[in-house]
């Protein structure tokens, strides 16, 4: 922080250095200024003309944040109104000045450029001229020279994370801009169209929405947010077949979606209601209706289409559908026969009423069903599965494993029927046969919990525990509230948790800290040893936060360790949480007063503290924000008497407020706490040629320039109190009479 200089005596002030962007052209605003685009209130809301006029007035007296919510309220008004959006840049543009050329805040002036840029490249696809390219082209330039300037990350991944990061903060135009740039790269490209078609929703801007999420679900097909937004955007653009369609997708994957159901009620009724003799409509109500299980309004929908349209299958399959939920078999039954005898390839009709025989008890029946469903989709597991259900019940187990095997051995990549073949074996206590059948299924369906449980089972009834360990902590990963797999991974640890510590030792010598870690926390429950093992390796690696949390959850079981406290309090203390620092060295204390590096660990925070306090107040001081600043200082000179840039800071304060005493006092209490502030000197001269002290501003303005001799210092402050010596010479100390008496002569 610099002192003002008194225009009096013309005194020297430097400046913070600051870079300057070439930026668009936009002087000061003024009427004359403005960019001009016509507005036709005509053709737009009340409100939205309101909103509009509201921000000319914010940006022509340059209260810019203002303006800019009032234009993006004019455009939530009318999306298309190009007059809204072009101001809204010249709000973002003129504020980015501001942040950059004065407030020097390169961070918010690069997300006011991003913004603008939003506004101005992806908004919409329109048409631009050369003017409006060369335009985008400045503005992106400016752009790349603050990311430039502020180190930023730039590759794709920098974008990426940042668009995140901005889109966190609400931030969805400047957030926008980033994602746009980390598209193109094939790592991010599915989650940045993600992001993109997400933010287009959110902005309203629909048809920019169903561009980018079709793409993004063309890559991410099972991404039920996705579909529903897509929907969303589908709905709001008048186009509700394609958002049916989506709010189906949707439903598939998250059948209890209550929101989805009304949405596509909505849907419906209005198509009804639009044609009443649309027997579509009125089958896909019903099916709405059937998730809500409201039966009744189901079977009258059901019913219409049908009357309607006497030969969609579909119908008649839904009206199965509806008597088999209900439990009426029988009748479910009957609306499956109308549709095989009309049509006998129609699989889903024998697969259904094979189940409603299954759940009659009529067994014979239902594996003929089953047959009939699988010779038209031989590829289906579910109705392998539930047609092997239908078997299991009446074989032995040797007639088990036999048909078991024999399926192997016609589908050998079918996970299913491997897995229920290792099951048998593993139950026939044929274990060794059985494992690499586990491993098998594993290889083929990595997400079946069960045969990771049984696979580590087998090994352990080998006493093979290392590879039981290795299987349990892939499962524990994958599936981590499996409380199957946690229990089956304790029971192994505790068997062998003398290995456990020994080998995280080795790991920990090795500077292996991460495989350290994982193998720590195998040692199930937590030991005071093992926690403290794990918090020595988040401290290896620099993570004092979670080094200070693993070491104080070891305190917390064994509480009167008093080497434990102290280093959770110095962990804290690495993390800059000096609260939690001194809470923990006061425990450490509490255990052992004599503690001599608790002590110092205490005083180095402290010391911490009171710096932590300092940048504070400079930081209101540099906002002009001074007492808010004084009364920091106030208290870091109160627990800190001997704080040097305590008592430079306030002095500084004093000078902005003109109490140049005050501030010739806290001066020289910064000189004599550090006689190094040689910069103090010149400041106490400065003061006291504004007291019209001179003279002693005379003697502070030599001592200045005393010392910044001894090192060879040049500089604008020691030309100008070379200056000021000269101007003050008169009222250079007058040296003291001398006595030319002559000495009495001793007789």
């Amino acid at each position: 922080m610099q002192k003002i200089a008194h225009k009096n005596v013309n005194f020297k002030r430097l400046l913070p250095v600051v870079f300057l962007l070439a930026m668009m052209n936009l002087p000061a605003f003024s009427e004359d200024n403005v960019v001009k685009v016509n507005y036709d209130n005509s053709g737009y809301s009340e409100q939205g003309s309101v909103y509009y006029n509201n921000g000319l007035n914010y940006l022509k007296s340059n209260q810019y944040t203002e303006a800019i919510t009032e234009f993006r309220k004019a455009l939530r008004e009318n999306p298309q109104d190009k007059s809204s959006r072009i101001q809204l840049v010249n709000a973002y543009l003129a504020r980015a000045q501001y942040f950059n050329n004065k407030a020097m805040d390169y961070n918010k002036a690069a997300n006011d450029l991003r913004s603008a840029l939003f506004y101005m490249k992806y908004y919409n696809n329109e048409s631009a001229d050369a003017k409006y390219i060369a335009d985008i082209n400045t503005m992106e330039e400016n752009l790349e020279t603050i990311l430039y300037a502020i180190n930023a990350d730039q590759t794709p991944k920098g974008h990426y994370m940042m668009g995140k990061s901005l889109r966190a903060q609400g931030e969805f135009a400047a957030a926008m801009t980033e994602f746009q740039k980390s598209v193109n790269d094939t790592t991010y490209r599915k989650p940045s169209l993600a992001n993109i078609g997400e933010i287009y929703y959110v902005l309203n801007l629909n048809t920019q929405a169903v561009d980018s999420l079709k793409e993004a679900i063309a890559l991410d097909n099972k991404n039920n947010n996705l579909h529903l937004k897509l929907a969303g955007a589908y709905e709001r653009l008048g186009k509700v077949d394609l958002a049916a369609e989506e709010y189906n997708k949707a439903l598939t994957k998250d059948g209890c979606n209550e929101d989805v159901i009304m949405s596509l009620e909505n849907i419906w009724r209005q198509k009804v209601s639009d044609d009443p003799n649309d027997a579509e409509a009125h089958a896909n109500l019903g099916a709405v209706l059937q998730r809500k299980k409201d039966y009744q309004g189901a079977l009258a929908q059901y019913q219409m289409a049908e009357s309607i349209n006497p030969s969609n299958t579909t119908t008649r399959l839904n009206m199965g559908t509806l008597y088999q939920e209900q439990k009426d078999y029988e009748t479910a039954i009957e609306a499956y026969d109308t549709i095989t005898n009309f049509n006998p390839n129609f699989m889903l009709a024998y697969l259904y009423k094979a189940q409603c025989y299954k759940a009659l008890g009529k067994k014979d029946a239902a594996i003929e069903n089953y047959k009939l469903a699988l010779n038209l989709d031989p590829t289906n597991q579910d109705i392998k599965n539930e047609l092997y259900n239908m078997y299991e019940t009446t074989m032995t187990p040797e007639e088990k494993l036999a048909y078991l095997k024999s399926q192997v051995s016609e589908e050998p990549n079918n996970a299913g029927i491997l897995y229920n073949y290792a099951y048998e074996l593993h139950k026939a206590n044929r274990v060794a046969e059985a494992i690499p059948y586990y491993n098998q299924v594993i290889k083929l369906a990595p997400k079946n919990e069960n045969a990771y449980i049984n696979l580590a089972q087998a090994y352990t009834q080998q006493s093979s525990y290392d590879k039981a360990r290795a299987i349990l902590t892939d499962a524990k990963a994958l599936f981590p509230e499996n409380q199957v797999i946690k229990k089956q991974l304790a029971s192994i640890d505790a068997e062998t948790i003398s290995l456990l510590y020994n080998d995280a030792s080795k790991l920990y010598s090795q500077k292996k800290y991460q495989e350290a870690i994982a193998v720590y926390n195998k040692i199930l429950p937590n030991t005071p040893e093992s926690l403290l093992g794990i918090g020595a390796c988040y401290q290896a690696m620099g993570n004092n936060k979670m080094a200070a949390e693993s070491y104080a959850k070891s305190l917390t079981l064994d509480p009167q360790n008093v080497e434990t406290a102290y280093f959770t309090a110095l962990a804290y203390a690495n993390d800059n949480n000096y609260a939690k620092a001194k809470e923990y060295a006061k425990k450490a204390l509490a255990i052992n007063p004599q503690h001599k590096s608790t002590k110092e660990l205490i005083d180095y925070v402290t010391e911490q503290e009171s710096t932590a306090q300092l940048d504070k107040a400079i930081a209101l001081i540099d906002a002009q924000k001074n007492a808010e600043a004084m009364t920091i200082l106030n208290n870091v000179i109160k627990s800190d008497p001997k704080n040097a840039d305590a008592y430079y800071y306030r002095a500084s304060v004093y000078d902005s407020q003109k109490k140049y005493q005050l501030a010739i006092n806290d001066y020289k209490k910064a000189l004599q706490f550090n006689p190094q502030l040689t910069i103090t000197n010149y400041s106490i001269a400065i003061d006291y040629d504004y007291l019209a002290q001179y003279s002693n501003a005379l003697s502070y303005y030599k001592k200045y320039l005393a010392e910044t001799k001894k090192v060879g210092e040049t500089n604008e402050y020691t030309r100008y109190s070379a200056k000021r010596i000269q101007d003050l010479k008169a009222y250079e100390p007058k040296p003291a009479a001398t006595n030319t008496k002559p000495a009495a002569t001793k007789r």
